[in-house]
């Protein structure tokens, strides 16, 4: 179209063009704090042109090719997969921080410390034989030894347990999240397939895939439509025509299952609750492993190689933390405790069996130990060193001592990781985020490129009015 009626029809489109932009320019105003809104930009393009014979082409005004959502795909998956590793590190390093206050290492209420004062009150015993006093000192600081173990045993059981209940949490909000996503793949299909461009909902999906990532490191791949399907440890959980729960196996240990078949994730929240549950459970078996080695060897020496009474009982499930305890008839009557070297008789002023039982304070032995193993000599009273060994003390702080150094490895990966994200975070908000100062620019482009469009069209009203009334045709 050509002449008066083209120009304004040209200034008629480009009025609408300008207000769907200054439009889109209020969203992206609405939406600037919003999480996980990506600015959207009119992408304005010349209208086809019209042929006119003999003089060529005339302009026909311009249109909205496409109204775009600016974001950067390769950032923002890089974004998710480290923001995945992040929220592994931070769980781990959570957890393990309470499995460091169950050990609660140095203290004088610690483990190690009631240790000490065991081997202190049998020394003593061993100076002071004929001191019913001592003897109860004895009693009394095992017990206590016993108790603090009792208590780290349970503790430890407590905080499995906690941990396996978070990662069944993680699995529920995991499984809403994918069953969220399903349905925005839905509409998402819907407007794609009618060539509309549903930025808002990819915006929601891409939030929810961050979410999705940061419980279990998810694999993502999108077909034509926009649509997303997921898997995890190599079993798929959404794709365009199903959808698939995880679940936590019946076991405690936190394995994930997706199809009755179990999956190994590689990041993420729940990740970080698995690795966390691996460190429990190896804490707990050295605790086991030094109830179990400590009472074997006071055993051998008070006994005498079995022949006379045990001064520690242990349970048989081999859960030997939670179930050491003093030997009942020693607590009833501590003078039932084998001072001297003939467990027959008293002997008074004999301590040298206390006196050998002192000593395990410096024997190495296995953990755990293998009670056939064990060279006892009846003579001496004493236990061969093991091979390879280590004391009672210096297996506990050995224990103690790799923990931390696991805490501290989770809280270095949560530094160097945080800051990787923060930056990969300031890389996509500098192309997804809105800027006010931008946006108030483009409004008053628009602006003055409506008022530009709405002058032609009142030039194009008056100079038809002089057409029409002021010429006579």
């Amino acid at each position: 179209m050509s002449g008066l009626f083209g120009t304004l029809n040209n200034a008629t489109k480009g009025l609408n063009v300008q207000q769907s932009a200054l439009q889109t320019t209020s969203h992206n105003i609405s939406n600037a704090n919003t999480e996980g809104y990506s600015r959207q930009k009119v992408n304005m393009v010349a209208d086809n042109p019209y042929t006119l014979g003999g003089i060529g082409q005339l302009g026909t005004g311009v249109r909205i090719a496409s109204i775009d959502r600016i974001v950067d795909p390769y950032v923002n998956n890089q974004l998710r997969n480290e923001n995945s590793s992040l929220e592994m590190y931070n769980k781990k390093s959570e957890v393990l921080g309470q499995l460091e206050g169950i050990f609660n290492e140095p203290s004088t209420t610690g483990l190690n410390n009631n240790l000490s004062k065991v081997f202190a009150s049998w020394t003593y015993l061993g100076s002071n034989p004929e001191l019913a006093t001592a003897k109860t000192m004895v009693a009394q600081n095992a017990e206590t030894f016993t108790d603090t173990l009792h208590h780290m045993s349970n503790q430890i059981d407590s905080l499995h347990e906690d941990t396996v209940q978070d990662i069944e949490k993680n699995v529920i909000d995991f499984n809403a999240k994918v069953q969220q996503l399903d349905s925005l793949n839905q509409q998402i299909f819907n407007m794609t397939s009618q060539g509309q461009a549903p930025n808002d909902l990819l915006d929601q999906q891409d939030k929810l895939l961050g979410e999705l990532t940061g419980i279990a490191g998810v694999e993502a791949s999108y077909d034509k439509f926009n649509r997303v399907s997921i898997t995890v440890g190599g079993e798929s959980v959404l794709t365009e025509d199903s959808i698939a729960k995880m679940s936590v196996a019946a076991d405690r240990a936190g394995q994930l299952t997706v199809n009755d078949k179990n999956v190994d994730i590689t990041s993420g929240n729940i990740k970080g609750s698995q690795e966390a549950l691996s460190e429990i459970d190896t804490k707990k078996q050295e605790l086991n492993e030094l109830a179990f080695t400590f009472a074997t060897a006071v055993n051998t020496v008070h006994s005498d190689g079995g022949e006379g009474l045990n001064f520690f009982e242990l349970g048989t499930d081999g859960n030997y933390a939670a179930s050491i305890q003093v030997n009942k008839e020693i607590l009833a009557d501590v003078s039932k405790i084998n001072a001297g070297k003939n467990i027959e008789s008293v002997v008074g002023g004999d301590g040298t069996r206390a006196q050998a039982i002192a000593s395990l304070q410096n024997t190495k032995l296995g953990y755990p130990v293998d009670p056939t193993g064990i060279e006892y000599d009846s003579d001496t009273m004493t236990i061969k060193n093991q091979v390879g060994g280590s004391t009672v003390s210096g297996a506990y702080n050995d224990s103690v001592t790799q923990m931390g150094i696991v805490k501290q490895q989770a809280d270095n990966m949560v530094d160097s990781q945080g800051s990787l994200v923060s930056l990969l975070e300031a890389r996509r908000d500098s192309v997804s985020s809105v800027s006010i100062n931008e946006e108030v620019t483009n409004t008053i482009t628009y602006q003055s490129a409506f008022e530009a469009n709405s002058r032609i069209i009142s030039v194009v009203s008056e100079m038809l009015d002089t057409l029409i009334n002021r010429t006579g045709v």
